[in-house]
């Protein structure tokens, strides 16, 4: 079971909620927020979870007592104007910079939308779940799983890893949960005062393939571009062949991963 974290934070992570197993920690933030009961910045951390979710309607595998299961109560101030994919740039570049302290440069990167990779493998991904009302953003619940010390050896068929396996390491979970959990307190307090440009200068530079020309996969083959980055509703934006940005949703193309 996880030591009590105490992040040097005045929101995110002054309240953890601790579980040995549960669902899912986002069906749990959310059924506090419906209840009103949870505050900005609170999180819900498991050991291991019975129904835990990734993006599209994914499984998460995780073994219990290895890696990081944990949700993140974002509760912006009623004056928050921001585009809302600024809030999953956010979460990712808190990661991604904390994971960068313990590797070699262009290691690390964000495959958009949601996942982290290093060395081309992902070890991270974030499901966000939103609550509006009418077309203001009430609440977010940021999911986050990270691979700390789980063995991924024996799982040839998913392009996975851990930041142990990596590193050569076991990993203490509970430095890494603070970590992020402060540099998260860092970048939402920056988004908030409307300080966003900084965030996205980051997610952009951080995103794989950035600047590179790289394949693509749709539904009727596959084509190449450039990746320049995102736009303020999440879109990916390519440079085609024919000098052309366009931008793509979600869904509508995957990247390919080449080792």
């Amino acid at each position: 079971m996880f030591a009590k974290v105490k992040p040097n934070t005045q929101i995110i992570g002054q309240n953890i909620i601790y579980f040995n197993q549960v669902d899912s920690t986002n069906t749990f933030a959310i059924e506090l927020m419906k209840q009103n009961m949870a505050k900005d910045g609170t999180v819900v951390v498991a050991e291991f979870q019975g129904k835990g979710r990734g993006q599209s309607k994914n499984t998460w595998i995780s073994e219990a007592f290895e890696n990081l299961l944990f949700s993140i109560v974002l509760k912006p101030s009623t004056n928050f104007s921001v585009d809302l994919f600024s809030l999953n740039k956010t979460i990712a570049v808190s990661i991604y910079s904390v994971l960068r302290t313990f590797l070699p440069q262009n290691t690390v990167h964000i495959k958009w939308p949601n996942d982290i990779l290093i060395e081309r493998r992902k070890v991270a991904g974030i499901l966000s779940e939103n609550n509006f009302i009418g077309n203001k953003l009430n609440w977010s619940i940021a999911g986050i799983g990270l691979n700390v010390n789980q063995k991924f050896e024996h799982l040839t068929e998913i392009n996975a890893s851990s930041l142990s396996e990596i590193i050569g390491n076991t990993i203490e979970r509970e430095h890494i949960l603070k970590l992020i959990l402060e540099t998260l307190e860092h970048n939402y307090l920056l988004l908030q005062a409307g300080q966003k440009e900084e965030i996205n200068i980051q997610f952009d530079k951080a995103l794989l393939s950035y600047q590179e020309k790289t394949e693509f996969k749709t539904q009727n083959g596959t084509f190449e571009g450039i990746v320049m980055g995102c736009d303020g509703d999440g879109r990916l934006l390519l440079k085609h062949n024919d000098g052309g940005i366009q931008a793509h949703i979600h869904g509508s193309i995957k990247q390919k991963i080449h080792g």
